[in-house]
């Protein structure tokens, strides 16, 4: 934790509700990036992806979680950083 929980007491509410929607905010931005790297190393690595069993542990995810992890709107932006389709459309 970055900063202790004694110090949330003298917050206002609306400090506190700030600096939660920034936290929300802050964990969906690296969920998209998660999301973002499974794509990448199942969709776009080659020869072959990444199995599902090592990303799924440096991931804290199961092997039917990365499996569903990202969707093809994480593949589409993959696709558009990268400027090249999946190993699947080439």
């Amino acid at each position: 934790m970055s900063e202790p929980l004694t110090a949330l007491d003298g917050l206002t509410p609306d400090d506190f509700l700030r600096q939660l929607a920034a936290l929300r905010e802050r964990r969906d931005r690296i969920d998209r990036q998660i999301r973002a790297h499974l794509a990448y190393a199942r969709e776009f690595t080659s020869p072959r992806p990444y199995t599902l069993a090592s990303l799924a542990e440096a991931a804290g995810l199961s092997i039917s979680g990365v499996r569903t992890a990202y969707s093809p709107v994480d593949c589409d932006a993959v696709a558009r950083a990268l400027g090249r389709v999946p190993r699947s459309q080439s």
